[in-house]
C-alpha cells in the first residue's frame, strides 16, 4: 500500500519578481492567491473527452486588479485535450475569456507583468469584434468587450462578489498557501538520467518506450522525500521553474478526468491514458506555452533563430545560446515558445519531456 504524504504548504509567490527584480505589491501577491484557489475550484469539474466539440468559456464581469489576476488564472488552468492546433474544428475549442471593460487602454492593463503580461500579443484577441492574431496557434482567446451579454448558457460568469463570497467560505491557509506536493514531484521528471535524455524523438507517444524510466522513476525518485521547493536564495531562473510545476500539476486533475471521459470499459486505466497520450503531450504543450508568456518570456525572433541555426555549430553552442537567452530575466526568450508543429521541426528532442510527464501523472497523483 502507498504511503501518503502529508501536505506541504508554501508561499511561493512571494519569491517572483518583476523583470527588474522589482518586489511585487502584497496587494497582486493577495490577488493571485485568492484567483488561484477560486479559479481551481470553480473549473474543478470542466473536462473534455478528446472528441468533444466543445469549448469553455469564462466571462470576467469587471477590470479590476482582483478580477484581471482571476483571467490570469484562467489562462493558466483551462486547457484541455479537444483543442488541436491543426485541425480547423478542433481549433475552435480554444478556451475563450471575455473581459468586460469600458477602459479605451485595457489591452495595456493585461499586457501588465502581473496579469496577462506577453499572452495577448500572440492569441487570437478580439476588441469589440475586431479580431487580431487570427491565426493563433496559443489554444487561449481573449475577447474583451464594454458591456456584458451573452446567449452562451454554458459561459461561466466569474464576478467579484462570487470571488468575495468564495473567500468567506475557506480558511486563510486554504487561500494563502500552496501544497507544493505534487509540484515538487513534478519537477523530478526532470531529473531523470541519461538513458531517458538519451531517448531518440522518434515515436515518442509509445508508453513502451519510457518503460524503464517510468519504473525508476515510479519506484525509486517518488519515493525520495519529499524537500520545500522555494528557498530564499534561490535565483528568479530557479523561482521561475517552481512555479512552472505548480502551474503544471495544477492541471492534472483535469487531466485525469479528461482521460476517464475517453475510457473504454474493455481497458484499464493505465492503457487509456497511455491511448491519449498524444493529444495528452500535445495539450501540455499549449498549456506551457501559455504559461511562458504570462511568465513574460518571448518567442525567439528570425535573427535570433538564424544565429541558433547559423552561428552555434554544435550542440553544445546551441544550448549554450539557448541558456543565455532564457536566463535574461529582464527579456527571457524560450526557443520552444512556438507551435506544437515547429517544436517538432525546431527542437523534437524536448517533446519526450511532455510525452513522459503526461505518463507519469497517475503515478504522482496516487502518491499523493
Amino acid at each position: 500500500m502507498t504511503k501518503r504524504l502529508k501536505k506541504q504548504l508554501e508561499t511561493p509567490y512571494e519569491f517572483l519578481r518583476k523583470k527588474d527584480g522589482a518586489e511585487y505589491s502584497p496587494e497582486i501577491i493577495k490577488n493571485w492567491y485568492i484567483a488561484r484557489t477560486y479559479v481551481l475550484d470553480r473549473l474543478k469539474d470542466v473536462a473534455f473527452g478528446r472528441n468533444a466539440n466543445r469549448r469553455l468559456h469564462v466571462a470576467i464581469t469587471s477590470d479590476s486588479d482582483l478580477m484581471l489576476s482571476v483571467a490570469r488564472q484562467v489562462a493558466l488552468s483551462a486547457h484541455y485535450i479537444n483543442y488541436d492546433e491543426n485541425d480547423l474544428v478542433k481549433k475552435n475549442n480554444r478556451t475563450l475569456i471575455t473581459v468586460v471593460s469600458s477602459d479605451n487602454n485595457i489591452v495595456d492593463k493585461l499586457e501588465r507583468e502581473e496579469f496577462l503580461c506577453n499572452l495577448p500579443k500572440y492569441c487570437k484577441l478580439s476588441l469589440e469584434g475586431v479580431m487580431q492574431n487570427k491565426e493563433s496557434y496559443i489554444d487561449i482567446e481573449i475577447q474583451v468587450l464594454k458591456e456584458w451579454n451573452t446567449s452562451d448558457d454554458e459561459c461561466i460568469v466569474m464576478t467579484e462578489k462570487d470571488v468575495e463570497e468564495f473567500c468567506k467560505s475557506k480558511t486563510h491557509d486554504e487561500i494563502y498557501s500552496i501544497d507544493t506536493r505534487k509540484a515538487v514531484l513534478t519537477g523530478r521528471v526532470y531529473t531523470l538520467g541519461t538513458d531517458f535524455k538519451n531517448l531518440s524523438a522518434e515515436d515518442i507517444y509509445s508508453a513502451k518506450r519510457y518503460t524503464q524510466s517510468l519504473n525508476a522513476f515510479q519506484y525509486y525518485i517518488l519515493e525520495e522525500k519529499i524537500e520545500p521547493m522555494m528557498k530564499a536564495k534561490d535565483r528568479q531562473l530557479v523561482v521561475r521553474e517552481n512555479l512552472s510545476n505548480i502551474f503544471c500539476s495544477d492541471c492534472f486533475e483535469t487531466r485525469a478526468k479528461s482521460v476517464a471521459l475517453c475510457g473504454d470499459v474493455d481497458k484499464n486505466v493505465e492503457s487509456v491514458w497511455e491511448d491519449c497520450n498524444e493529444v495528452l503531450s500535445k495539450s501540455e504543450h499549449a498549456r506551457w506555452v501559455v504559461e511562458k508568456l504570462v511568465m513574460g518570456y518571448r518567442p525567439m525572433t528570425r535573427d535570433e533563430h538564424l544565429y541558433d541555426e547559423q552561428k552555434c555549430l554544435t550542440n553544445l553552442m546551441k544550448q549554450q545560446y539557448r541558456k543565455f537567452l532564457k536566463s535574461n530575466m529582464q527579456d527571457p526568450v524560450h526557443i520552444d515558445l512556438c507551435s506544437y508543429n515547429d517544436l517538432r521541426r525546431i527542437n523534437p528532442n524536448d517533446m519526450k519531456y511532455d510525452s513522459f510527464l503526461m505518463l507519469a501523472i497517475p503515478k504522482i497523483l496516487k502518491k499523493i
